[in-house]
């Protein structure tokens, strides 16, 4: 790049002096009296100058341009130029742009002034007005002022010939154009000289092949209030104010803080999952990337550390980018405890003041450097690169007390008067103007000293009435901001019950706030016509203005804050109090594309829209926020990432304060449009009228869209919704036959008469029976009936639909002979027999499927019948988790297929038997039988004497295969314990044993009585 700047500047300078006439020279020899002769040698003078602008045309190669004002070759009398004075060197009769003093002098300085012979090219010659003579060490040379340059910059081969000690340094400096760096050499310091003016110790950075010996930009400029160059152009000077100035955010010169110096000892690197994002939002993340990266904020990083971004929007839909530190930097770094100051000690203190100006410092946090050991922790993934902060990130938990503590101490070290601090807002104030003026230039010179940078955009000046921490300051008067009571003040009358409710439920909560409150509410409590009466409606009046006094107490920040918040289908709300004392309220209505959003993101929104409201009063503190959605306790974890606070859920009847500004202004909105909805769209029903709404944003809600189709005629007459009576409640059996249903199916196919089935079925146990029969009589009814009462006695109660056969007097009378209470279901209400219909379903199609499995016609039903019952008896039923059979009888359904006997008992051999008798502790456990056969209880064995008996099976065994003697391992059996015996005692006890053996053979065993001593129980002395 800068080998094309010099070959550049060499192709002008040729240029130049080949067009160059060439009686230059003698015009700008001339003496400065010589150049306003009297009239007569003005027109000799004008008629040589015209030769002369002839033989310059007719030269050959020349451009035919004139000298005077560097257009085209004219006669000298037509010369814009003629009567015109040069902004160079203030003589009359040419233009500056062809002015040749500046050269001249230069020519002549360069010949009285011995300079040191540069190793770099030459400036290029359109930057020669920038180009100054300094002493360098007290040695000349060139040096370049540049505007654009952050900092000042020395050549490496220069600096090398002047014998200037260089440290070792690292960075890179960044082009015009960010695509474009050079990196940093070293850094050296010099003794600067610059027209008598000495800066010693001059800190320059070191760069290869610089296009001047020196460059002298901003870190050099900020030295002075101005630095004027001529620049010897046609216009007037243009003075450019501080207001006007564009630039990016620089960092400030207050030394770092510790910014993560309270981290635990479990602090372990973490980089999180990479996210995905839109098309709009990745275009969004690299636009931001890149101004961070262009104004020094971020940095490219090899951090162990990796966070992710978020896009989010703030109330001016204004897209910010933020890093979600919670689940790296932030589950490690416990609370700085740096105090803040005191709101109602501040503003007591400003309200003294008379005159206010409100100064906001633009991206405070990112004006506060942080140190190099430190940056690593703020490292985050941006479109595929990783990046750290160079300066203090939003979102980090200590990143408030970090720049409360710098903005302190910067105004102590300085000992600013009426300026006061909270967080990015500063106050300055004053008795009267003059002192104010006095306090607020005093404050800006430290802030330009330090480099801080405001947003001019919401700065004020010199105001005597301002809006600040929730309260209003005016001439020293001090009262509460009018936008906390906003809310209360529009909350409408109520005008319906359940408005009335609300309205109640939120006076209620603050009842020990308001004096009187219960003969104040009695209006609305007497209420039952709406609208509500002149009485009820100052009652209602007049509790608002309680409500708005008690909360126009002062903040006691030493009582900790709850935020209650709640959204409507149209409508979020909140309210913050201390103790139960409101402190200020805040309502809105929901944007139209806000109104589609589920009702978790609406309580979110809620959240998120009320601690933004009050960050100034809870960013640094601990919090209660109290919500009516258990689901949103984990949701905008980025909004609440940097504030401390304890969630706590609260149903949404008991959460009256909130709930009641929500619900107001979302039956505030007008729904007269939406009446005329259902005649356009064929009367939809609630669902499908509601997803129309939702998806043309209309503003209305689910309240509106119900009344609208409860209250159409149409609708009620085509599509009647009748009434749904509470279910009654059950009557539930006790035991078993205690409660039956009884039911009949049919009439049915069949080979024989008997087309009809008898279904009974015990609530209790759900054990069915049924009984085929030929006809629906009574007398058929009573003698199924009575065979039941035969079996199992008579129950106590029995249920049935309205057939005729039930309905008899016959029936009737023979069970209230026999004890038996009844019941009936209504009339088309076959629910009510619920059960016993269910079971006239299973047991026919367990019918059905038993004759598909035996190939049996549908007619043949009556000889699978019972297989069908005995299935449905012996089957798990669901709803009491067991069988019928077994909740009805309290035991195990036997089956020919529901039991099965071990693969060993299945065949005859050798088993185990257990041995009852033993002569001796000694003898073996079993004895070896022979099988002959086996049931799943029982089994019949041979003994070892030829004799035959029954045993149960739970006293046999399996034999094992026997081991041959090659495959015994000798070593294993002698490495077993062995003990000491004689042989004597080996023969006797074997003798023994054999003798034992043959008497129990030959005898019966006989019955041994212990020998023992019985002892009295000692009774504690209670026998005395």
């Amino acid at each position: 790049m800068f080998d094309q700047a010099r070959t550049l500047d060499l192709a002008q300078r040729s240029n130049e002096v080949y067009v160059q006439p060439y009686s230059v020279t003698a015009a700008i020899g001339q003496k400065p009296d010589e150049s306003v002769p009297d009239s007569t040698t003005k027109l000799k003078s004008v008629t040589e100058e015209d030769k002369i602008t002839a033989a310059a045309a007719q030269r050959p190669g020349s451009k035919q341009k004139c000298f005077f004002c560097g257009n085209n070759a004219h006669a000298r009398r037509f010369c814009p130029a003629k009567d015109a004075s040069c902004h160079n060197c203030s003589k009359k009769g040419h233009f500056s742009k062809v002015c040749k003093s500046n050269t001249t002098s230069t020519g002549t300085s360069a010949s009285c002034t011995p300079i040191l012979a540069t190793v770099t090219a030459a400036s290029p010659q359109c930057l020669k007005k920038a180009v100054i003579n300094v002493r360098v060490n007290e040695r000349p040379c060139k040096a370049l002022i540049d505007t654009g340059s952050s900092e000042s910059f020395i050549d490496r081969q220069f600096a090398k010939l002047m014998s200037v000690n260089i440290n070792d340094a690292t960075g890179s400096v960044s082009m015009a154009s960010s695509a474009l760096s050079s990196p940093i050499v070293g850094i050296c310091k010099v003794n600067l000289n610059i027209d008598g003016h000495f800066y010693r110790n001059m800190q320059l950075s070191v760069l290869n092949k610089l296009c001047c010996d020196i460059i002298l930009g901003q870190d050099f400029m900020k030295r002075h209030d101005s630095i004027k160059i001529s620049f010897g152009g046609s216009r007037p000077a243009v003075e450019i104010n501080d207001s006007n100035t564009v630039c990016g955010l620089a960092a400030s010169s207050v030394d770092p803080r510790e910014l993560f110096a309270t981290l635990t000892s479990e602090c372990r690197p973490i980089a999180t999952k990479s996210r995905k994002y839109s098309a709009v939002d990745r275009e969004f993340i690299e636009k931001e990337t890149t101004r961070l990266l262009t104004e020094g904020i971020i940095e490219p990083s090899m951090s162990p550390w990796r966070a992710q971004v978020l896009v989010t929007s703030n109330e001016r839909h204004k897209k910010r980018l933020v890093i979600d530190y919670s689940q790296t930097i932030n589950r490690f770094t416990e609370l700085d405890a740096y105090p803040f100051p005191n709101i109602n000690q501040m503003v007591s203190d400003i309200a003294k003041y008379k005159v206010y100006s409100t100064l906001d410092l633009r991206s405070a946090y990112h004006q506060i450097p942080l140190r190099e050991h430190e940056k690593k922790y703020t490292a985050f993934e941006a479109n595929g690169s990783l990046y750290q902060f160079r300066r203090v990130p939003f979102g980090v938990t200590n990143g408030v007390a970090c720049f409360q503590r710098v903005i302190d101490r910067l105004v102590a070290e300085n000992k600013l008067e009426a300026v006061f601090v909270y967080i990015d807002n500063i106050t300055i104030g004053g008795m009267d103007q003059t002192e104010h003026d006095e306090n607020l230039r005093r404050f800006l010179d430290v802030a330009d000293k330090h480099q801080l940078t405001f947003n001019e955009d919401k700065c004020v000046y010199s105001v005597e009435s301002v809006d600040l921490l929730g309260y209003t300051i005016s001439q020293g008067v001090l009262r509460p901001d009018p936008d906390r009571m906003k809310p209360l003040r529009k909350l409408p009358v109520p005008h319906s019950p359940k408005s009335v409710k609300r309205a109640m439920g939120r006076f209620s909560y603050y009842s020990q706030w308001i004096p009187r409150f219960s003969d104040k509410i009695k209006p609305l409590t007497n209420a039952t016509s709406f609208p509500l009466d002149s009485i009820a409606v100052k009652a209602f009046d007049d509790l608002k203005s309680d409500l708005e006094n008690a909360s126009i107490s002062a903040i006691d920040e030493a009582i900790t804050f709850v935020v209650e918040t709640d959204a409507s289908d149209s409508a979020v709300a909140g309210s913050l109090n201390q103790g139960g004392r409101p402190v200020a309220f805040f309502s809105r209505t929901l944007n139209a594309h806000e109104l589609g959003h589920s009702s978790v993101e609406k309580e979110a929104c809620a959240i998120i829209d009320a601690v933004r409201k009050w960050r100034h009063l809870l960013s640094g503190k601990h919090f209660t926020l109290v919500t009516d959605q258990e689901a949103v306790s984990y949701i905008c974890l980025i909004q609440r990432s940097t504030v401390n606070y304890d969630i706590k859920y609260r149903p949404g009847q008991d959460n009256a304060s909130a709930d009641c500004f929500s619900r107001a202004y979302c039956s505030s909105i007008s729904s007269d449009s939406l009446s005329e909805l259902p005649s356009v769209l064929c009367h939809p029903d609630i669902n499908r009228l509601l997803h129309f709404v939702r998806s043309k944003n209309l503003p209305f809600s689910v309240d509106d869209v119900k009344r609208t189709i409860k209250q159409c005629e149409i609708c009620a007459k085509v599509k009647p919704q009748y009434a749904k009576p509470n279910a009654s409640p059950l009557v539930k059996a006790t035991q078993p036959f205690e409660r039956l249903s009884i039911d009949f199916k049919g009439p049915l196919p069949s080979v024989s008469t008997k087309k009809y089935i008898l279904t009974v079925v015990d609530e209790y146990s759900r054990f069915p029976f049924a009984f085929p029969c030929s006809d629906m009589t009574s007398a058929t009814v009573i003698q199924c009936l009575r065979q039941l009462f035969d079996l199992f006695g008579m129950p106590a109660y029995i249920h049935s639909d309205r057939g005729q056969s039930f309905m008899s007097a016959e029936l009737k009378t023979f069970l209230q002979s026999h004890g038996v209470a009844t019941s009936r279901t209504t009339p088309y209400s076959p629910q009510s027999n619920g059960q016993c219909e269910r079971y006239n379903g299973i047991i026919w199609k367990a019918v059905t499927l038993a004759l598909e499995s035996l190939g049996l016609k549908e007619t043949q039903w009556e000889s699978v019948l019972p297989d069908a019952l005995h299935s449905v008896r012996s089957l798990l039923c669901t709803s009491i988790n067991c069988t019928p059979h077994e909740r009805f009888f309290n035991f195990t359904r036997r089956s020919s297929s529901g039991q099965s006997i071990p693969s060993w008992l299945a065949n005859p051999g050798p088993i185990l038997m257990k041995k009852h008798v033993r002569a001796t502790k000694y003898d073996p456990l079993v004895e070896e039988v022979d099988l002959l056969e086996a049931n799943p209880t029982y089994a019949h064995v041979r003994l070892p004497d030829g004799r035959e008996t029954t045993v149960s099976v739970r006293h046999l065994a399996p034999r094992g295969q026997s081991i041959s003697n090659d495959n015994l391992d000798h070593s294993v059996l002698n490495d077993h314990r062995t003990m000491d015996i004689s042989e004597t005692d080996v023969e006797n006890t074997t003798q023994e044993a054999t003798n034992n053996t043959d008497n129990t053979m030959e005898t019966s065993p006989v019955i041994r009585r212990s020998t023992r001593e019985i002892k009295k129980p000692s009774r504690f002395g209670f026998d005395d």
